[in-house]
């Protein structure tokens, strides 16, 4: 069942008062109705289970049946660097590594970054990545809501913090180190990782030199060239499955 994200302020007492856009969307494009479920998400990553008992012209009011807290294995920090991609492609990736448990995204301009973002159109920008990124965690059902940094320069991002494992992917790295990098570095930090996709003709020697002086570790996906967007969700797909598949804390 899709989730809907609200802000704490909404939850009075044991009923969630839903307004605007959100009431819109599940009045009048859903046909919610008194009387059936909704499941809500706050950004406390708190979950509720409602059933709806009153709609008015402005407003609708959900009674909390059942608040849940994520489980231990869902927290998770981990952060995507993609380089910008155009229109679609861009659109798409996102959805994608939203749905693959991403929790921050770093829209990077690299080298080679044929789509440059232009200041002018900026704002909308971000206001239609964040809506690609709600949709897609409210259909998956994640306990959160990505975010997205402003376009920033890859040197930029090096310059940040950067916590757990940290792997840049590259076309040129050899196929043949992918396990004895990838799961080594996940092993070491499997609750958090940063990730590092290139742009459409890939990275620079000099980037990736700039990474490893970051301390980012180079791998590969193996021995076939992928589109950027397919990069992303590749590396993210392996990640999820090295990380589910660690031998249990404690």
């Amino acid at each position: 069942m899709p989730v809907y994200f609200i802000r704490s302020e909404q939850v009075d007492g044991k009923v969630v008062r839903i307004g605007g856009p959100l009431a819109h969307h599940l009045k009048d494009v859903l046909r919610c109705r008194v009387g059936e479920v909704v499941v809500l998400v706050d950004e406390r990553r708190r979950r509720y289970t409602t059933r709806v008992t009153a709609t008015t012209a402005a407003e609708m009011a959900c009674a909390i049946c059942q608040e849940e807290t994520p489980p231990p294995a869902a927290l998770r920090s981990l952060s995507l660097g993609l380089a910008c991609l155009k229109g679609e492609r861009m659109d798409w990736a996102l959805q994608k590594a939203t749905e693959m448990g991403v929790t921050r995204i770093a829209p990077l301009i690299t080298a080679r970054t044929v789509a440059r973002p232009v200041a002018s159109r900026q704002t909308h920008q971000h206001a239609r990545w964040m809506g690609t990124v709600i949709e897609a965690a409210q259909q998956v059902g994640r306990w959160e809501v990505p975010s997205i940094a402003p376009p920033q320069t890859l040197a930029t991002f090096l310059d940040g913090a950067h916590s757990g494992f940290k792997l840049l992917f590259w076309e040129e790295a050899d196929p043949a180190d992918c396990h004895s990098v990838i799961r080594p570095s996940v092993a070491a930090a499997p609750r958090a990782g940063t990730v590092l996709i290139g742009p459409e003709g890939g990275w620079e020697a000099s980037e990736v030199d700039a990474a490893i002086a970051a301390g980012f570790r180079v791998a590969s996906l193996g021995p076939r060239i992928l589109r950027a967007e397919t990069a992303a969700l590749a590396a993210l797909s392996v990640l999820q499955y090295e990380m589910d598949n660690l031998p249990q804390e404690g």
